[in-house]
């Protein structure tokens, strides 16, 4: 499904803030809110923008060739060899701290897979096992875990800080091979299409499509974008804006339930801009900016409407859900009216309106 304009939402925070069911101050009415007392509005026609490229360059469907070739690599188990960065590697180990094997630290003889060079172990792990041999057994890596190092519950682990030694195996070294070049045979056996040809041909036409689709997002977030830059905003419904962010909150703590975690930890695996760990506070506070950007946009939509006196009908907020549905065919109408409100719904109708007035009032530059 498409979002449902600002009432869903993946915000800039680094978290899904999934389907919002409508806004504090919404109603069964296809009527809009009076927010002339809290924005006025700058210019909204004739704003220029530059479009994005259509074009389908050579190097671009070489790109597709090659990613479809990455798929059909094949992969053996190399039983001899010298460990170098790139390999990835199959290997058993045992993890020793003070002298003693700790939980967790074990592959048990079942191997595990590690690529030389991900960085994906800690400390300079991966580097102590290049130069070793397949087959080789009793290798020792010494390592130092991180002072924060945590336990999946994310509570500092005992192993904080400490030195430890692991005794490794080296299992095999796997080795996978793509195919060099796109052919008839590898055309026929992978996809619906027989030739190289016809494969091409419709390859160029799907990249065509997202591109122009990437396109038409694009020029529709900069013309928003400007119009809502040209605005001046007054103030702000700060009742609508405490209610979305009680709802947004509350759903962060849906999600730590379903997960099985407190709201707290929950939190502290998100991340915001500088990549610090949110608080309860930190968070609260991100949610509120983050709701005064999503008004300015409902506020000036809503104002240009007005001044276009455009209006949505009961039958077109129909139509919507309509259409809602037919493209995602995991979507019923019944979902839809208990999630969102007839005002939420007709709020998507009436951004798509005034898209369209932005859109018939732009100017490209550089076409």
């Amino acid at each position: 499904m498409k979002k449902l304009k600002i009432w869903s939402m993946v915000m800039g925070l680094g978290l899904c803030m999934g389907m919002l069911a409508g806004c504090g101050k919404s109603t069964d009415s296809t009527k809009m809110p009076d927010y002339s007392q809290y924005v006025t509005l700058g210019e909204y026609k004739q704003i220029e923008y530059t479009p994005l490229s259509t074009e389908v360059t050579d190097a671009e469907l070489q790109e597709q060739v090659d990613s479809f070739l990455q798929q059909l690599g094949t992969t053996e188990e190399v039983k001899e060899g010298t460990v170098t960065e790139g390999d990835t590697i199959n290997l058993d180990y045992i993890g020793y701290a003070d002298g003693e094997a700790f939980e967790g630290g074990s592959t048990d003889g079942a191997g595990t897979t590690l690529l030389i060079g991900s960085h994906s172990y800690i400390d300079d792990f991966e580097e102590q096992l290049i130069g070793h041999e397949v087959g080789e057994e009793g290798i020792e890596v010494n390592v130092t875990f991180p002072d924060d190092y945590k336990n999946q519950d994310n509570t500092i682990s005992e192993l904080a800080g400490k030195d430890a030694t692991f005794v490794c195996t080296i299992n095999s070294i796997l080795k996978t091979t793509y195919p060099e070049e796109l052919t008839n045979e590898l055309v026929a056996e992978n996809t619906e299409y027989d030739t190289v040809n016809s494969f091409m041909d419709a390859l160029k036409m799907d990249y065509e499509n997202y591109k122009k689709t990437q396109a038409e997002s694009q020029m529709k977030a900069d013309l928003i974008t400007k119009a809502i830059e040209n605005a001046t905003f007054n103030s702000y419904p700060e009742d609508e804006i405490a209610t979305l962010a009680e709802q947004t909150i509350q759903g962060a703590k849906d999600t730590a339930t379903s997960y099985g975690i407190d709201y707290t930890t929950y939190l502290s695996y998100l991340k915001d801009e500088d990549g610090n760990a949110y608080t309860e506070l930190s968070y609260a506070d991100a949610v509120k900016d983050y709701m005064k950007e999503l008004m300015e946009e409902k506020m000036v939509v809503c104002e240009i409407a007005k001044a276009e006196k455009l209006t949505v009908t009961e039958a077109e907020v129909e139509d919507y859900v309509n259409a809602e549905c037919a493209a995602n065919t995991s979507l019923d109408a019944d979902t839809i009216y208990e999630n969102y409100s007839k005002q939420d719904l007709a709020y998507a109708v009436l951004y798509d309106k005034v898209m369209e007035i932005l859109i018939e009032n732009s100017i490209a530059i550089g076409e």
